[in-house]
Order: structure tokens, then sequence, then C-alpha cells
């Protein structure tokens, strides 16, 4: 089951609206959780947008005071206030970050969860991964989707088939820990440990057990040796094994890519200049009162699509 999607705007607009909408249509295909990859405006330089969780059972404000000790310690500093929410069903505090930091992503990333109970669920330069047990609509209200500005973006549904219901292994997933890389994800590895285990051989770290996040990792770290977006999804084909459509995510652009059966579906649209994909057809009928030209994505193919420019920034992970 579970239901994706993504969007591309001529420029800056409501983003999360459109998403929000979209992936409302697909509750049936996965009502656990939900979770949103925004991606803002022009960003800033030596900054990073932080969004991360933090345990029912912390002191948020002793928490935040840590996290600050361990940013000033690796010669970072806070932008401005922490703002934090509570999440849907108790299911902890969300933390959302500005930091003034010019140093590796991978030295902050350890910073701020070297403070026990900290989960940190992106880093960016534009990306916010916003996710939450509950609801599309759940998730947007309580978060503040509905209001978020910015260029491009993914959302996905989730129906937890082989683990349990927890916010850490919704959907989207952040590529650890390159900066503005992630991905929605729809099916299974079969090969997900041989390509872990060679994959922590070469130092590369994950949050989770979950072969989605693997696969953001691994194109993560194609794009960082030079290869273009393209480049690389074909070569998760190759290199993947099992039933996988996924949308992947970068500063620059949203890619595609489809196993050779291509047994989960993905459609994609234009209207006006905006390009949007669905699992499902009807879910972008939901934001488009124009009738619709769509095109199914084929078995074994990639797509990349490219959002609004932006200058290239930092140690950002950027395609072509």
């Amino acid at each position: 089951m579970c239901g994706q999607c993504g969007f591309i705007l001529k420029g800056s607009g409501l983003i999360g609206q459109l998403l929000t909408a979209s992936e409302s249509a697909m509750v049936h295909r996965g009502p656990d959780s939900t979770g949103f990859a925004l991606y803002g405006e022009e960003p800033v330089e030596d900054r990073i947008v932080v969004r991360a969780r933090l345990a029912q059972e912390l002191n948020s404000n002793q928490v935040i005071q840590d996290i600050e000790h361990n940013v000033t310690a690796v010669q970072g500093s806070f932008v401005s206030e922490p703002q934090m929410t509570n999440g849907v069903k108790n299911s902890g505090t969300f933390l959302r970050l500005l930091v003034d930091f010019s140093g590796s992503p991978a030295l902050l990333l350890e910073a701020i969860e070297s403070v026990d109970g900290v989960y940190v669920h992106s880093m960016g330069r534009r990306l916010e991964i916003i996710k939450d047990v509950g609801t599309a609509e759940e998730v947007a209200t309580c978060h503040g989707v509905v209001d978020f500005i910015g260029t491009h973006g993914l959302a996905h549904s989730r129906l937890a088939t082989e683990s349990t219901v927890d916010v850490e292994l919704s959907h989207p997933f952040w590529a650890r820990p390159y900066l503005d890389v992630a991905i929605v994800h729809n099916g299974q590895l079969t090969n997900y440990y041989k390509m872990r285990h060679l994959m922590s051989q070469r130092k590369l770290k994950f949050l989770t057990g979950n072969d989605s996040e693997l696969i953001a990792v691994y194109i993560a770290e194609q794009l960082s040796e030079g290869r273009t977006l393209r480049e690389a999804l074909w070569k998760s084909i190759a290199d993947l094994d099992g039933v996988f459509t996924y949308l992947l995510a970068t500063e620059t652009a949203i890619g595609c890519a489809t196993d050779p059966l291509a047994i989960k579906p993905l459609v994609v649209t234009e209207v006006d200049g905006t390009v949007a994909m669905a699992t499902e057809e009807q879910a972008l009928r939901q934001v488009f009162d124009a009738e619709l030209v769509t095109e199914y994505v084929r078995e074994g193919s990639v797509a990349v699509w490219p959002a609004a420019t932006v200058a290239k920034r930092g140690e950002s992970v950027h395609s072509a």
C-alpha cells in the first residue's frame, strides 16, 4: 500500500497546501503516519535548517540548552529562538532550529544527536522534513504544513506492514548527513541487508532499519561522487533488488525510479508549468480543476524534473 506524491511549482507558492490536499486523497493507502519533505525559498549562506524530534520523557528546555552547548562547541550558533511543537498523538516534541554553521554537516549532526533522546529528521539549506503519526490533515494542521511556502516537495502516507507505527520509521527519509536530499518510497528491497553491510563498511550511517532510508543515502553518496541525479537513479535500478517506485528530491530537482516490473504505480501530469506526480490519479485531480493529461512512469525507468533554479550552496548535494 502506501501513497506518495510530489509537486514542482514554477516558482514559490503554497507547496504545503498542495501536498496536503493530494496526500489526503490517499489516506486509505496509509493512515498510520504522514510526512512531508518541503523545500523552502532561496537559502541563506552558511545557515542550516534542522528538524528533529525529542523523545516524550525529555525536558524540552534542558534538551535545547544541551543542544545549543554542543552546537557552540563545533563553532555554530542559533540564528533565532528554537521553535517547538507538540506531536499529534503524544508522539513527543518536535523542534525546528535555524543554525549558523559553515562546517561539515556530519559534525553538526553528531553534535545535536549526541544529546540523548534527540532524533534529527532533516538538515538542509532549504529542506525541512515534517512527519508524525496520523493522517495528512492531522499532521499538516498540527505542524503548520499548509502555510509552508516553497518551490517543490514530497509527501507520503504510510501503512505499517512490517514494523511498528513510529515517527522515525515514517517517510520521508533524509539522506544523512548529506544536506537537502529526501526520499519517499513505495515497495520493499530484498537485498537491503547486503547493501547496508556494504554501505556501513564505507562509514555511511543510518537512523533506522528502513530500506527507504538506505535508498536515500545510496543516491546521495552517488551524487557526492559527481554523478548526476539521472545517472544515480539509473545505477540504483542495477544495484537494488526488489519492488520499488520512489521519488527522491534534492535542492534542485525531483527524480523517480522504478524497478523492472513497476508493480507500484506512479502517474505524472503537468498543468500550467506545475509538475505533479502521485501513486493514484485521483490524488492529482484533488488539486487541479482542469482536465488532466497523465502518463504512468514505465517499468525499469527513471525521470528527472528540475525545480526552480537556486544557487549552489555549501556542502549540499546537487543534481543536473
